[in-house]
């Protein structure tokens, strides 16, 4: 945020601001319509007033030099008084809204013109453009203030066109041809920068101003009109295209005006040519990065979508169906070896009672050990029955031999099943941000307006991951609104805190407040961890810590076994965590996918334990999850917490019950993360020693207590993570 981190731009930006102000305070006094420019004054103060008292100072400074310099008639300053004196005394009582300020100053306007006594069909004219300016002119406030092009919407591009063509119409009296060159030169550059569109209506109501300053600008304001409408036909981009088009459409103008071929000749050309010359460098076209990033996010869109598809039907490759039975296929395997050429097959496989139950005791037997009535039977009516018993029990060998297989396979296809189902559920959210798209800031500010707050400006700033700021310009509000409503609104829709780093409300709730919220981390995390091995090859225990956002994360995981298969297991399964977390994907989703992982990879014979703390570094907040994993212990003030879950190791069971466990952390407070090998009494072993720990730093506590755990006998790989809570 470079208004707040940029001390060198937030005072060459203050600088430019005080001179802005003056510059067009100064050139607007002096565009007299009827004799006066108080329609142009009077609206400008305003907007000044709501910028602050420093900017009253430059308008003031404005004023006094066009009244020095050029005759500008004193009563201009001297309203402009009385209306500082009036909404100071609004603020003093606190009697008025913003809202109601233009009603006042055109109250205040068409008193003086009826003072002036200009004909009553002038004086209505002027106040009713005194009340249109000023509406215009007010939008213009964050863009003063804040001296950001981010600011400049199509609306107050068109403003903004306004007042450039005011300020040039106070040169009119002075020097016409150089004022229809600048306005010429002006219109080429917002064509240059494809802003047609947003020049068009400020050039007409301009036109309609240098109208009632004087009629005789008539066939002026129709040699500047006239040709735009060539650059509606055809689009140009480069300056050369430009000119050249520019210097063609004039030619046009015998036909619609009295063409003063000197006088037209010189100002087209030397126009064309200052413009040609200019060094201006063609930037994005303004405002339209929204349209750019629409269009990118359109075709991302569609790749999201077509993965959604895919994934849609790989999933349906896997979806749960019946599996077919396979001891009918046998026992038609039987049958043929056996029963085929039998001269008792009708009998058996046709008779619907007595014998015919040969059959089911075939499909039995496939399934299962005969009892002795069954072999009873098979010896009174089978004809072989030798051969039937071992054909039988040698087909039954296969057929469980097929049935786990088959069984390993429906499992390994559930499992697929369910980490595609993971897969198509992550690309659908992603699909579904992408339709929201990026807008915070557009979300924030429609729900803030929706609780009647008049958001003029809001910009989001990244520091980093984790620390943001809410640059935000607010009308027609006070100081204990924006504490006692605003604040705590905005921090329950976002569920972050924020802290006001900025606010400034130089007139209160007839000004602009400007306010700069910042929402950081405010705690830290101080860890130290110790290993020791059984084996000297390799630790089968892993951990790691990474960060995401705004939250911490810390995992322990032991692989079965010891040596470097263990430490593989387990450092891939943390690994798989880690990047599943840190581009986005949800805990549970994440747990779901690196346990069907494990299942699928070795069938079975691959499981780690999963020991992992989110700490939110917010508010302090501790989610701990586990999965065959040892308690975690809390050390404060001398009491032992303990987070214990009892649940099975990863990679066994799918899908897993996810449990989580919540804590709310305090500062200073110990955590404790251990491997099974470590202690299997590790909580009386914590409250004996605790003495020992004292104020020291993790690194040493977790050296300690392993050199401590040592002098024990040693039969599994070791490992102790020591956390501490610090404050910011």
């Amino acid at each position: 945020m470079e208004l707040i981190l940029n001390p060198s731009r937030t005072k060459k930006i203050r600088f430019q601001f005080i001179f802005y102000i003056t510059l067009i305070s100064f050139l607007i006094s002096i565009v007299q319509i009827y004799s006066t420019s108080l329609l142009f004054t009077l609206p400008f103060f305003y907007v000044c007033f709501m910028c602050g008292y420093q900017a009253l100072l430059s308008y003031m400074a404005g004023l006094v030099i066009g009244i020095v310099f050029l005759n500008v008639p004193y009563e201009i300053l001297l309203i402009s008084g009385v209306a500082f004196l009036i909404l100071e005394f609004c603020l003093l009582f606190q009697s008025m809204k913003s809202r109601y300020v233009p009603y006042l100053l055109t109250l205040i306007a068409g008193i003086y013109y009826a003072y002036i006594q200009i004909d009553l069909l002038s004086t209505l004219l002027l106040t009713i453009l005194t009340y249109i300016n000023t509406i215009i002119f007010t939008s213009l406030t964050p863009l003063f203030i804040h001296g950001e092009s981010d600011l400049l919407t199509h609306d107050r591009m068109k403003t903004l066109t306004v007042v450039i063509l005011v300020c040039m119409m106070g040169l009119l009296p002075y020097s016409r041809i150089l004022t229809m060159i600048l306005i010429r030169v002006f219109i080429l550059v917002m064509i240059y920068h494809e802003c047609l569109d947003d020049l068009l209506p400020g050039l007409f109501y301009g036109s309609m101003l240098m109208l009632l300053m004087n009629l005789g600008y008539k066939d002026d304001i129709l040699s500047f009109l006239l040709p735009l409408f060539f650059f509606y036909m055809i689009h140009c981009h480069k300056k050369a295209t430009i000119v050249s088009l520019y210097f063609v459409s004039h030619l046009i103008l015998p036909f619609f005006l009295d063409f003063q071929y000197t006088y037209h000749g010189f100002i087209v050309t030397i126009s064309g040519l200052f413009f040609f010359i200019l060094p201006i460098h063609q930037y994005k076209p303004v405002l339209s990065s929204s349209y750019q990033e629409m269009t990118f996010k359109q075709q991302l869109s569609k790749q999201v979508d077509s993965f959604c598809r895919l994934f849609d039907q790989m999933t349906a490759l896997f979806t749960k169906a019946p599996a077919p039975n396979r001891s009918l296929e046998y026992v038609g395997y039987i049958y043929e070896d056996m029963c085929q050429n039998c001269s008792s097959q009708g009998t058996c496989f046709h008779k619907k009672y007595g014998p015919h139950r040969l059959v089911k005791l075939m499909n039995k037997g496939l399934k299962e050990s005969y009892s002795e009535d069954d072999e009873d039977f098979i010896h009174q009516y089978c004809l072989n029955p030798e051969q039937y018993l071992a054909l039988v029990h040698q087909y039954r060998k296969d057929y469980r031999k097929i049935k786990r297989v088959q069984e390993e396979y429906k499992v390994m296809k559930n499992d697929l099943y369910h980490q595609f189902s993971l897969l198509n559920h992550v690309f659908h959210q992603f699909s579904h941000q992408l339709e929201i798209g990026h807008i915070e800031e557009k979300h924030i500010y429609e729900h803030m307006e929706g609780y009647h707050f008049q958001v003029a400006h809001l910009k989001k700033y990244y520091e980093s991951q984790s620390v943001y700021y809410l640059e935000i310009g607010l009308y027609d509000t006070t100081k204990e609104e924006i504490e006692n409503e605003f604040i705590p609104i905005l921090e329950a829709y976002l569920n972050e805190t924020l802290d006001v780093e900025v606010m400034k409300t130089p007139m209160h709730q007839l000004g602009y407040t400007y306010l700069v919220l910042k929402h950081h981390t405010r705690y830290y995390v101080q860890y130290g961890v110790s290993q020791c091995a059984k084996e000297t090859i390799a630790c089968g225990d892993s951990y790691s810590l990474f960060s995401m956002n705004e939250n911490q994360y810390i995992a322990l995981s032991d692989g079965m076994g010891q040596g470097q298969k263990a430490s593989d297991d387990s450092s891939l399964t943390l690994d798989i965590m880690k990047q599943l977390i840190v581009n986005g994907i949800s805990l549970n989703d994440t747990i779901q996918s690196v346990n069907a992982l494990l299942k699928i990879k070795n069938r079975n014979d691959m499981f780690t334990t999963v020991d992992m703390m989110e700490v939110n570094l917010v508010n302090g907040a501790a989610t701990f999850i586990k999965y065959g994993a040892c308690p975690t212990y809390i050390l404060r003030d001398h009491e032992i917490i303990e987070i214990e879950s009892k649940t099975l190791p990863m990679g066994i069971v799918s899908p897993i019950q996810t449990t989580i466990q919540k804590q709310t952390l305090r500062e200073n407070d110990l955590i404790f993360m251990v491997s099974d090998g470590f202690s299997q009494h590790f909580h009386e072993f914590l409250k004996e020693n605790q003495y020992l720990l004292g104020d020291d730093h993790p690194k040493d506590i977790a050296h300690l207590l392993m050199t401590l755990a040592n002098d024990e006998q040693r039969n599994d790989d070791m490992t102790i993570i020591v956390l501490k809570l610090c404050k910011q």
